[in-house]
């Protein structure tokens, strides 16, 4: 059995996958080296930049299995896949509490200025760093969660149980009932009573661009935005004139369109926006239960009977 693995996984799971196959390791994760390698291959191991496009995924003239190690699949063709009879596996719930976590910790950067608290202190101007109140508590707010899966649940439970938090949500299917309170509203209920919005929904064709100009402009004066989803559910354009004009409060974003942004973007130069390489999944944790797609794989070619 043959594995391309297209980039560089977690040690643990590189191991294990090179225990149980003959592992093809590519120098570059571009569709050209890819295409060159994948021909007397099994299966394939690809992170969730990775493009698997049809021309690949042709190219696999053994290939029977794609593993994704990461929640998104946008990156892999489908439909090309399903034609192919070529199984594509993910781990959608490997970074549920990761994520979780650094979207509630993202909307308390954006409330309470610690950066500046503490560079005052540092400079020696503790007086005036603890002068003047600052901030709301999520207690007093109310947050919209914009998709309610795994991810958007788990932030709800941490909104609503652990700060008190007014929890809206809104899906495209029925979800629910959920074990803390939480109140199901329609999107234009969801933009104009929030004072946080924070995204959770996949990159489909139905989410691209989602969060419009039009959108922005129904937000809550003073709201924040949080999108640790994908990039190309907000317009970023539209996004940076809210911020710029000061009809948004802020917006804390580990995910933007284009990946990544070019240096002196003018994103980077704003005060009330926090831009980060999307990293919300990458604990020690997550990223290993990511990885952990390749035991996945390994058992379905054993079971195809490709071990």
């Amino acid at each position: 059995m043959r594995i391309l693995l297209a980039e560089a996984i977690h040690p643990a799971a590189e191991a294990r996958l090179a225990a149980a196959a003959e592992l093809v390791r590519a120098p570059t994760g571009d569709t050209d080296t890819l295409c060159g390698l994948i021909g007397d291959c099994d299966g394939l191991v690809a992170r969730t930049h990775t493009r698997v496009t049809r021309a690949l995924l042709t190219a696999g003239r053994r290939l029977r299995v794609v593993g994704v190690a990461g929640v998104g699949v946008e990156h892999v063709d489908l439909a090309a896949a399903a034609e192919l009879g070529i199984r594509v596996l993910n781990t959608p719930g490997a970074a549920t509490d990761a994520v979780a976590d650094y979207a509630v910790g993202l909307m308390l950067q954006l409330l309470r200025p610690f950066p500046r608290l503490a560079a005052e202190y540092r400079a020696g101007r503790f007086a005036a760093a603890r002068a003047a109140p600052h901030g709301r508590e999520l207690c007093e707010l109310t947050v919209g969660i914009v998709g309610m899966g795994r991810i958007g649940s788990a932030v709800g439970r941490r909104l609503a149980a652990g700060f008190g938090a007014r929890v809206l949500y809104n899906d495209i299917v029925p979800v629910g009932p959920f074990p803390f309170a939480a109140a199901a509203v329609d999107k234009p209920a969801l933009w104009a009573e929030s004072d946080i919005v924070t995204l959770h929904v996949p990159l489909t064709a139905e989410t691209r661009g989602l969060v419009s100009a039009e959108v922005l402009g129904r937000m809550r004066p003073g709201a924040l935005l949080i999108n640790t989803a994908r990039g190309a559910v907000v317009d970023t354009a539209a996004l940076a004139a809210a911020l710029r004009e000061g009809r948004l409060g802020g917006a804390a974003l580990d995910v933007v369109e284009p990946e990544p942004l070019p240096v002196g973007h003018p994103l980077f130069a704003l005060e009330n926006c926090l831009v980060l390489p999307h990293a919300a999944a990458r604990t020690e944790r997550g990223w290993e239960r990511m990885c952990a797609v390749v035991d996945e794989v390994i058992a379905y070619l054993r079971a195809l009977g490709r071990v």
